[in-house]
């Protein structure tokens, strides 16, 4: 993982507005996807604030829905938060990539701003996919040439934590390219939300 202590950053970061609201976006596009495909179980992988779980929880009461988060300051914030709001459905615990430990398996498992800062990104998709029930579904989005490429440019050169946060990614370590996620899955990884090649989310089936 990156060189940042997430405990300390979730103790002490709010999540940002824009971030919030993109989350709130991808809420509604899983909404409809779970609607149509019938998915009855999910998890999240570096769930962080977990906004977009928290919006789903609440609309689908009858799935339950995981996140997995290495940092224990936000599992336990998440957890709070969850049980003041009524959520039974929606849980938390400590697990990490690229080797997570949980062996649960989930018809849905996502991925969001986080493989960005797993060195071993293949094992990390590898062993994301394992955790996927047979017909059920891999989303997730992941670092590549043009993501280099784009915060090489928006990363100022004094902004030294950044350049720390980012450092995986800024080094050429960790991208991957949907070509190569197709040959370690044996599976097509689809679009399912781009605006930017930059950062793209794909689906893969596990079929």
């Amino acid at each position: 993982m990156s060189s940042i202590n997430w405990d300390k950053h979730w103790e002490t970061n709010k999540e940002p507005e824009g971030a919030r609201d993109f989350a709130e976006k991808m809420a509604d596009r899983l909404r409809e996807f779970m609607r149509s495909k019938g998915i009855g179980s999910v998890a999240d992988y570096g769930c962080g604030h977990s906004t977009t779980l928290f919006r789903l929880a609440e609309h689908f009461t009858d799935i339950d829905f995981y996140g997995y988060d290495m940092a224990t300051s936000i599992i336990q914030k998440n957890t709070e938060k969850a049980r003041e709001l009524g959520l039974m459905n929606l849980s938390f615990a400590q697990d990490s990539l690229p080797n997570p430990r949980k062996t649960k398996t989930f018809d849905l498992v996502t991925c969001f701003a986080t493989l960005h800062y797993v060195e071993e990104i293949e094992r990390a998709i590898k062993r994301l996919f394992e955790r996927v029930n047979p017909g059920g579904y891999l989303i997730f989005n992941y670092p590549n040439t043009y993501t280099r490429k784009t915060y090489q440019e928006d990363i100022q050169p004094d902004d030294e934590y950044m350049k720390r946060r980012f450092a995986l990614l800024l080094a050429g370590r960790n991208l991957i390219s949907q070509r190569r996620i197709r040959e370690i899955l044996g599976a097509r990884p689809k679009k399912f939300y781009s605006s930017i090649k930059s950062n793209i989310y794909v689906l893969v089936r596990n079929s």
